[in-house]
Order: C-alpha cells, then sequence, then structure tokens
C-alpha cells in the first residue's frame, strides 16, 4: 500500500468518524428541543441524523466482510473440504510415477 492511498484511507476515515460523531451530537443535543408542529425543521434534520447513522451501521459489517468475501473468490483453485489445498500441487506433493 503506498502512502498516497494510506492518506485516502485515513482521511476517509476521519471523515466518517466526524460525521457519526456530528450527526450523534446533534441528535443528543436536541431530543428535547421545543417542536413547532408540524413540518418543523429540528424533527427533519434530526431525522435525518439518525437516518444516515442507521444506513451506516447496517453498512459497517459488510465493509469488514467484503474484504474476506474479495479474497476468497480471487483464488484460482477451489480448496478442498475443511480449507484444505485440493490438488497435489497445491499439497506440494512430488509424484514420481
Amino acid at each position: 500500500m503506498t502512502s498516497r492511498s494510506r492518506f485516502i484511507a485515513l482521511a476517509l476515515c476521519a471523515c466518517l468518524l466526524l460525521a457519526l460523531s456530528a450527526s450523534s451530537l446533534l441528535v443528543l443535543h436536541e431530543a428535547g428541543h421545543d417542536c413547532t408542529g408540524e413540518n418543523c425543521p429540528v424533527c427533519r434534520l434530526v431525522s435525518t441524523c439518525i437516518r444516515s447513522l442507521r444506513s451506516l451501521a447496517l453498512s459497517l459489517p459488510l465493509a469488514f466482510l467484503l474484504p474476506s468475501l474479495t479474497r476468497a473468490g480471487a483464488s484460482r483453485q477451489e480448496p478442498g473440504p475443511f480449507g484444505a489445498p485440493a490438488t497435489p500441487v497445491q499439497w506440494k506433493v512430488r509424484m514420481n510415477d
């Protein structure tokens, strides 16, 4: 991994952390506001923040599973049962016939 891609990954993580913390703090701060009734802008903003937090919470398990799925699908030869190598070449067995 090059330093540029590490920097980009770190910047994306920082932006995600900032968005999560800002949304959480806004929801906590405006939890007991005086609602003006229908079409309240504060309630609309809190609802938007809660929806974004839920969507991020649902996407985090996918972010952890995706690299393992791509690595498993990238192998040329399917492994045998229980992840063991399936061919003698993968076992590094020399067959003298």
